[in-house]
């Protein structure tokens, strides 16, 4: 959509100057190919990913509602060197909370997904004995320090709203940054 938008937009200044014989070229490429500074408020690099950690306490429905209003997702850990890197910069930045992600298993019990992108969990980052759906009422997915004893972020799941251990904290994930670049030969 964004691609069609400025190509649309550099077509509509190309007549409205009266270009005629010039060549011109668009071309995205993934991350920022060209170095530039990036303003990502409220979002803050975490080495690859921009996450924004949501401050106050709400279910995982209203976490996903907010992220969307940010244009991002509920973060999903596509690999546990990502968990890893937002777990220590939780560490190193804010008391030990509870935030939600987009994991769930609302589809389909038992079959624990990352919401964003319909992949399957397979992460080693599961708290100990978890996900256990205790009562039958836990479907989606948060991190934080789960037990007493834990020394580090896990993964555990919880009811996803109406109980009194349904209101997390949330990580919202931006998608991932394309460059634009246009070249135009005269």
């Amino acid at each position: 959509m964004l691609k069609a938008t400025v190509l649309f937009c550099f077509l509509l200044a190309s007549v409205k100057i009266g270009w005629t014989y010039e060549k011109f070229t668009i071309q995205m490429n993934e991350g920022n190919a060209v170095g530039a500074e990036v303003k990502s408020e409220p979002f803050i690099k975490i080495n690859n990913g921009y996450y924004y950690f949501g401050r106050e306490n709400v279910n995982w429905y209203e976490a996903y509602e907010k992220c969307r209003r940010f244009d991002s997702e509920l973060v999903t850990f596509e690999t546990d060197g990502e968990f890893d890197a937002v777990s220590s910069y939780l560490m190193a930045n804010t008391a030990n909370e509870n935030l939600w992600t987009s994991g769930n298993d609302l589809a389909k019990t038992g079959s624990h997904r990352w919401f964003s992108n319909g992949q399957t969990m397979n992460s080693l980052r599961w708290a100990r004995n978890q996900p256990d759906n205790a009562g039958q009422r836990e479907h989606c997915v948060h991190m934080g320090f789960i037990y007493p004893d834990s020394k580090k972020y896990e993964l555990n799941d919880r009811p996803c709203s109406h109980h009194d251990q349904s209101l997390f904290k949330y990580i919202c994930e931006a998608p991932k940054m394309e460059t634009i670049s246009i070249v135009v030969w005269k």
